[in-house]
């Protein structure tokens, strides 16, 4: 890239403060994996392991304050939050074996056998589209710090596989149905972006990943309906992750300030998280933790600041914090990770340009190419035709390799 669109493509990106990225980097992949078993413990907006899944247990959940003037009724909630933990639960009831079915949605289902599952899921499917039109999301978390639990970010996850599988295999014969539950998935996602910590974004990225996979696959049938378009266009991820900087750097500030009144045990759970993530922390006084703390949200709301550098000052102030990362461990966990959060961003926003560029290309033909350029370049997709559709490549690497897409 260019240096004013690397500038343009670090507004798409930003850093992590806690733990959880490290988690979430390795498993969190764009592909998602079978459901890790249910007595798991639930995520902590500091993660305890980078190879624990998220998982949620059975435990209380902090009572919901609604963030709008409507008054929510036992009939008709207006909280998105409280209409998704009523499909969590429905959720949960499904069989392991259902659950797996629901995960592996790409994969082809006996007609017969997807039609009883169809009718498993309807209820869970109708709720979360009831949720997307809910008037807002207050997950009830409050004000969190470093040990808060997040235990509805697997569960939701779980949701928009269940919603990918209704539009993969419950609408064939209903585009604009399938579109619905697309739609309705990917509200799903934004909601849980709402969570006051960064992991909220990359579950949000999973989950829009699962909707892009789901109308690839069936591009040749949903191509025609607009909203899908309008939907991946609509996406504005770089002011998402400017704001979750900001947040994080606040929990941060929480974590410090709550650190006085820790006991011993819950300051253990910090240390602990961090060194079992492959952070070693020298012994320590609680108060010199809560400075270094607090140096790391300073130095995350500076992060912030360089997005909008060209690429040169940018790499500079990355350099100018040598320094710091020599003498304060957990501001080296922040940065040690900066790089890897802009390149997993970077792919989702191609991915998104992506799946635009190939409904179009469904729909018109391949002259549609020159409208829809890779970011990357600012130059078409590569195009090539497969056995059942076709395949995007771009020069954007990641792991390694060129990211593709196929549509069918």
């Amino acid at each position: 890239m260019n240096q004013s669109q690397s500038k343009t493509t670090r507004y798409t990106v930003a850093a992590l403060c806690s733990l959880a990225l490290l988690l979430l980097i390795g498993w969190l992949a764009l592909r998602e994996s079978p459901p890790p078993p249910p007595e798991l413990p639930p995520v902590r907006a500091v993660a305890v392991s980078p190879l624990a899944p998220l998982v949620a247990t059975d435990i209380a959940v902090p009572q919901e304050n609604s963030t709008n003037p409507i008054v929510e009724s036992a009939a008709i909630p207006t909280n998105a939050a409280t209409i998704y933990r009523q499909a969590f639960a429905l959720y949960d009831a499904l069989s392991k074996e259902q659950q797996y079915m629901v995960t592996d949605w790409r994969t082809n289902v006996d007609p017969s056998i997807a039609a009883e599952l169809c009718e498993k899921i309807q209820p869970i499917r109708d709720l979360v589209h009831q949720a997307a039109a809910a008037t807002n999301c207050d997950w009830g978390l409050g004000s969190i710090i470093y040990t808060s639990l997040v235990p509805h970010l697997n569960p939701c996850r779980y949701l928009a596989r269940a919603v990918a599988f209704s539009a993969a295999h419950c609408r064939t014969n209903d585009p604009a149905a399938a579109v619905d539950d697309l739609v309705s998935a990917s509200r799903l996602g934004q909601n849980v972006a709402l969570t006051p910590a960064v992991v909220g974004h990359l579950v949000n990225l999973s989950i829009q990943q699962t909707v892009i996979d789901s109308a690839t696959m069936q591009a040749s049938m949903l191509a025609g309906d607009s909203r899908l378009v309008q939907l991946l266009n609509g996406f504005n991820y770089g002011e998402e992750l400017r704001r979750m900087i900001e947040q994080d750097a606040d929990m941060s500030d929480r974590t410090a300030d709550a650190i006085a009144t820790m006991s011993p045990e819950e300051i253990k759970q910090i240390v602990d998280a961090f060194q079992s993530s492959g952070v070693q922390l020298p012994p320590m006084e609680p108060t010199q933790m809560s400075a270094y703390i607090r140096q790391k949200a300073d130095l995350q709301r500076q992060y912030a600041q360089t997005l909008g550098l060209p690429e040169a000052e940018y790499r500079a102030w990355l350099t100018s914090q040598e320094a710091i990362r020599k003498t304060n461990p957990f501001a080296e966990q922040f940065l040690s990770i900066i790089e890897t959060v802009l390149t997993r961003t970077q792919a989702m926003t191609v991915y998104s340009a992506m799946a635009v560029a190939g409904l179009a290309v469904t729909q018109d033909g391949t002259e549609a190419l020159q409208s829809h350029p890779d970011p990357t370049t600012g130059r078409p997709f590569t195009y090539q035709q497969t056995p059942d559709g076709y395949e995007f490549e771009s020069s954007f690497q990641l792991n390694g390799k060129s990211l593709k897409l196929s549509f069918k």
